[in-house]
């Protein structure tokens, strides 16, 4: 079981990370063509694009997973198409009806939320991904079922080549019509690179059908408690990913607001959250993709622990992971943030200490991911729903607090994210200190901290012996630098052993 849980959890890394990395790469040359007023009309409308596909590529995937998952082990090849070709028409009806609500709706929101004029085309450019996307999730809902996570990992990496090839194509070609238009440009390569990847999907899926029912009449004897199961498991996953979601359409949505209040320029505005949200976050997401892999894995695999013992080992050695990946980047944001800038945004050095003060956000909100989905495997799916609830309230008096009166702008943005995601955390952790989970091992834990401040000091003497080196050597060698050091001294401390090499690349 153990392998079975970082295989599943690796597999589904590797897709995220590299789709991760290639939308850096669409993001660096398209805050090089449209600068930071750009990209903060590509990140403004996002959250609500993200916020809506929630049900989709989390709820959705994650119910029909659980129920395919459920009867092909038992060889119930019946239930199997019932619930897949339930799930498809499903997710079709409501995708449509989703994609043309948030196209009405999209004046109105920009009005409301006081957004600059120019956002509403990279608002509108979004709508045909909200369909093609949802689609998918059927699909790879269908393949992660059945234990092929490896297909819905390569889907994953052709839907990122073709979001930042079209992208980057269409960007390049609108820039003579206005910024506008050319980021709505870049927006619309989503929908071409779902397109991709819905093709790949589609061709999988009739390869791997050998022993579905193709005759579909008989099965709509069965479709209504299907249809009844996926929609409520649906709901009970979406409902803490959409909430998550709307802790990031906050930012979106008030951080305009409240700036506003304090009479800050529009253009102002959308550079700093611009730097925040598309410089900061989109690194910090980069350490946090496997968080969300683990958190999608362990779910399946504490449904399938026979018992609490299992459970207990499958839930430390998942976190035990989590904090390897993401404590010594938490190290490298704070410590060398204008480097790591400079080398990744090298025509828009700008944000270092935004990158810094948001650091620590990395480690909660990877606690968060983890901690919301070990709930949700145990059955508790309204606990993280309420601590979620009771943050969002207290993000937004923060962020009231801390911009309003105390003019902190972005600063006072990511102080009321960190205290946001801290609430969630605490609320979860006490609920799992009720239900009996162990706790990680504090030792193992101090060691990965001792760890990254070896890595820490390695990465200082390489930036000083390096000081006359160009920003791409630098910041190059400082990264290899870092991940060597950190992963010798993991040996070292003996928590890594090359048996927990063996169970990674053993399925």
């Amino acid at each position: 079981m153990k392998k079975g849980l970082i295989y599943s959890a690796l597999v589904l890394s590797i897709g995220s990370i590299f789709a991760k990395f290639v939308g850096i790469f669409l993001k660096v040359p398209l805050i090089n063509i449209v600068g930071d007023y750009g990209i903060g009309l590509y990140q403004l409308p996002y959250p609500i694009y993200t916020t809506i596909l929630t049900f989709s590529m989390t709820g959705f995937s994650l119910a029909v997973a659980k129920l395919i998952s459920t009867y092909n082990p038992e060889k119930d090849y019946e239930s199997v198409s019932v619930v897949f070709y339930m799930s498809l028409v499903t997710i079709t009806i409501f995708s449509f009806l989703f994609s043309l609500l948030y196209v009405i709706a999209a004046k109105r929101i920009i009005a409301i939320f006081k957004w600059p004029s120019d956002v509403l085309f990279p608002y509108l450019a979004l709508a045909p991904a909200l369909f093609v996307v949802s689609v998918q999730s059927a699909y790879r809902g269908y393949f992660n079922g059945i234990k092929k996570m490896y297909i819905t990992s390569i889907s994953q990496i052709l839907e990122s080549i073709g979001r930042v090839g079209f992208g980057l194509v269409l960007c390049i070609i609108l820039l003579a019509r206005g910024v506008s238009l050319s980021v709505a440009g870049a927006l619309l390569g989503a929908s071409l690179g779902a397109l991709v990847s819905l093709a790949f999907l589609y061709a999988a899926f009739k390869k791997q059908q050998i022993h579905l029912n193709k005759n579909l009449q008989p099965l709509f004897r069965e479709s209504l408690p299907i249809a009844r199961r996926i929609i409520i498991l649906t709901f009970y996953f979406s409902l803490s990913s959409f909430l998550m979601s709307a802790i990031s359409i906050t930012d979106s949505l008030f951080f305009p607001y409240f700036m506003n209040m304090r009479h800050y320029p529009n253009r102002f505005t959308s550079e700093l959250f611009g730097i925040f949200s598309g410089k900061a976050m989109t690194l910090i997401h980069v350490p946090l993709t496997f968080s969300i892999s683990m958190a999608i894995s362990i779910i399946s695999y504490m449904s399938s622990a026979k018992t609490l013992s299992e459970k207990r080992k499958l839930i430390a050695q998942g976190l035990e992971y989590v904090l390897l990946i993401n404590i010594p980047c938490i190290a490298a944001f704070f410590f060398f943030p204008d480097t790591i800038i400079n080398l990744v945004f090298f025509n828009s050095p700008t944000g270092g200490k935004v990158l810094r003060f948001s650091s620590l956000l990395t480690l909660v909100i990877s606690l968060v991911q983890f901690s919301t989905s070990v709930l949700q495997g145990l059955g508790r799916f309204l606990v993280p729903v309420k601590s979620i609830l009771i943050a969002i309230v207290i993000k937004i008096a923060c962020m009231f607090v801390f911009i309003v009166i105390y003019n902190l702008n972005i600063v006072g943005c990511i102080l009321a994210n960190l205290m946001c995601y801290t609430v969630i955390f605490l609320v979860n952790f006490l609920e799992l200190k009720n239900q009996n989970i162990d706790a990680f091992s504090v030792n193992k834990l101090l060691y990965i901290v001792i760890s990254s401040a070896i890595m820490v000091i390695t990465g200082s003497l390489i930036i000083r012996i390096l000081t006359e080196s160009s920003n791409i050597v630098q910041g190059s060698v400082l990264v290899i630098g870092c991940i060597a050091a950190y992963t010798i001294f993991l040996f070292i401390f003996r928590v890594l052993k090359f048996s927990n090499l063996k169970q990674l690349i053993t399925r």
